[in-house]
């Protein structure tokens, strides 16, 4: 039994590769309105994270993917799968969704910072959060590999180092 985390900057894939497993997702976004006290001006959830995860307790799941860029904070989680794309990848995926040069940008910082990771690292041990690259196969390829990581076939150990990325947007 494993509860996982599909999680990583949006635009990564988390949503398509979700799609294409044959197992329990937990959508996460599902939860948002239940989880907030509104929107930004912008239209964005401000979720909070306590509320959420205490909504996602009481579907007292065991075996479970939590898909969402915020799904590395809830608790009792037994791995964490974190994708990555190459930031200048990733800014063409933004832009085709149609999100705003300031979102944009603070995605591709998130990345290149290695926030998620960082995040989820305060929630779990290093040991228990593996990475997949994302950006040159499809969501097909992606979730191929994913479960053959599930089933212990190939190793998701890579570590991702974009932030030299940043000096050249500036």
């Amino acid at each position: 039994m494993v509860r996982c985390a599909l999680t990583g900057t949006p635009g990564t894939g988390k949503t398509s590769i979700s799609k294409l497993l044959n197992t329990k997702i937990v959508h996460l976004s599902d939860y948002y309105e239940a989880s907030s006290e509104g929107k930004t001006n912008s239209g964005e959830w401000l979720i909070d994270l306590d509320k959420m995860n205490n909504l996602v307790k009481k579907l007292e799941l065991d075996e479970v993917f939590y898909e969402g860029h915020t799904s590395h904070t809830l608790d009792n989680l037994d791995m964490v799968i974190l994708l990555r794309c190459d930031p200048s990848i990733l800014k063409d995926r933004l832009a085709t969704r149609n999100y705003s040069e300031e979102k944009i940008n603070e995605n591709l910082e998130a990345e290149a910072l290695n926030i998620i990771y960082d995040e989820a690292l305060e929630n779990i041990t290093a040991d228990k959060i593996f990475q997949l690259d994302t950006t040159k196969q499809t969501p097909q390829e992606n979730a191929k590999n994913l479960v053959e990581f599930m089933n212990g076939n190939i190793k998701l150990d890579e570590n991702f180092d974009y932030s030299e990325r940043i000096m050249e947007w500036y």
